[in-house]
């Protein structure tokens, strides 16, 4: 009698194939189950694909830094923070391997789970492309496109929505993403900049020492705090290495496809972000913080900040090596002087 169980050429039964297809779609619903079931903020963590082990080592270990600190000391439950990332990461809370598939599948459940007065937060640490016409996020098999995860995050009801992308070239990213009520940061400011950034540390850091990031002292870190602290530690990293600066972080909040390297929390870009914190059920109405008026310091602040401006404004009638001389003094400038800052708040 002949079998009609024939083996394929890797001598893999054929019906391992079909109990496959027919289980792998279940195995998947169960990995994301407990966020599918929980109407609430929700953080979706990715650690895309290191391409050495190093690299994979780092992002999972940025993953795994911030899953923690969210889920101890931001009134996050584990089921209200979802981790996809690299399988040689090895993350024991990793829901499934960062694939472009899963990612789908995760914003697909976060779209039936969710409700208009949710925040929703989308944070990637890993590296980036740019092509010339789209920036990527480099995960396992096909990458997504700026445009991609636009489209994703438009389908989602949550009205509060963050999406922090830390890669190297994610600077188009802001011109995809930008929308009213959404809070856009990114590690570059342009698709040129494609080095490995050093800003997803001290995004981390931000959440992992709360007394230095907390410029206004109100007992919480803002979205501005954590990328005005960030953006100042990249800058005295590059001054302290004696080397140039190949990154320039952007925030935009205002919708208006434009970022900004010093954004404020009393107009323009930052009012948004000022206000927003990851936290479990905090209010989008937060008292957006305030200083001193009569503080010298925070008054020699935004001084620095329109000497800034100006500097930007005059960027097209300046040679561009004098600019960017210009530019990067007045930055290590501002991270100075926040530092200041902080330590006269905290006397």
């Amino acid at each position: 009698m002949k079998t009609l169980l024939i083996s394929n050429r890797r001598g893999i039964p054929p019906i391992f194939h079909i109990l496959q297809s027919v289980y792998r779609p279940i195995w998947v619903f169960f990995f994301f189950l407990p966020f599918y079931l929980c109407a609430a903020d929700h953080v979706l963590i990715i650690a895309g694909k290191g391409g050495q082990p190093d690299f994979t080592q780092k992002y999972a270990q940025f993953a795994r830094q911030l899953h923690d600190v969210l889920t101890v000391k931001h009134g996050f439950s584990s089921s209200q923070v979802t981790v996809l990332a690299e399988s040689s990461a090895k993350l024991p809370f990793a829901a499934a391997p960062c694939t472009a598939e899963n990612i789908r599948a995760a914003f697909e459940r976060l779209a039936g789970a969710l409700q208009p007065n949710d925040l929703v937060a989308v944070i990637l640490f890993g590296h980036g492309a740019y092509d010339g016409d789209w920036a990527k996020f480099n995960l396992e098999g096909p990458d997504l496109r700026d445009l991609d995860w636009a489209q994703m995050l438009d389908r989602l009801p949550a009205q509060r929505q963050v999406f922090i992308n830390t890669s190297a070239a994610s600077g188009p990213f802001i011109e995809k993403l930008s929308k009213p009520n959404r809070v856009v940061i990114t590690a570059t400011r342009s698709g040129e900049e494609k080095y490995a950034t050093a800003f997803p540390e001290y995004f981390v850091e931000a959440f992992l020492k709360p007394e230095e990031a907390d410029l206004d002292k109100n007992g919480g870190v803002s979205l501005l705090e954590a990328f005005d602290f960030s953006r100042d530690r990249v800058v005295r990293f590059y001054e302290s290495a004696n080397r140039l600066r190949p990154e320039h972080p952007l925030l935009d909040d205002n919708g208006d496809g434009s970022g900004s390297e010093t954004p404020i929390a009393n107009s323009g870009d930052g009012q948004l972000a000022g206000r927003t914190f990851l936290a479990a059920n905090a209010s989008s109405s937060a008292p957006t913080p305030t200083v001193e008026s009569n503080n010298p310091l925070a008054k020699e602040k935004a001084r620095l900040l329109a000497e800034i401006e100006n500097l930007k404004a005059r960027k097209n009638d300046l040679p561009a090596a004098e600019y960017n001389r210009n530019i990067e003094e007045l930055f290590i400038r501002l991270a100075k002087l926040n530092r200041q800052i902080k330590e006269s708040a905290a006397r």
